[in-house]
């Protein structure tokens, strides 16, 4: 009888421990989905503020290459109209010349 009962209590001690068994595989198995699904939330997140900085970056180099482009803009046209300035008395001169040399 003595090993009957030895046989049942071993049997209740595997059942007890298959049970804590899978309770602790359950329990892993939570912790690695939690963890999975945390991983992803900040890689979106990451993946969502690389976006806004990439665009912010984009709009700031576009107003910039604006603003550069405008002041070459008006830099040119300052410097057309200086150059103009000073040679439209050297044009009229060269006109007033070939004039003379050319007509009587």
């Amino acid at each position: 009888m003595q090993g009957l009962q030895l046989l049942k209590d071993l049997a209740e001690l595997e059942r007890k421990l298959a049970k804590k068994l899978d309770e602790a595989r359950q329990s892993a198995e939570q912790r690695v989905t939690h963890a999975e699904e945390e991983a992803k939330r900040i890689l979106d997140t990451a993946n969502t503020e690389t976006r806004k900085m990439s665009n912010a970056l984009k709009e700031q180099i576009a107003q910039e290459s604006e603003r550069y482009a405008q002041e070459a803009q008006t830099l040119g046209k300052k410097e057309g109209q200086r150059i103009r300035q000073q040679s439209d008395p050297g044009i009229e001169r060269a006109v007033e010349y070939v004039l003379s040399e050319v007509l009587p």
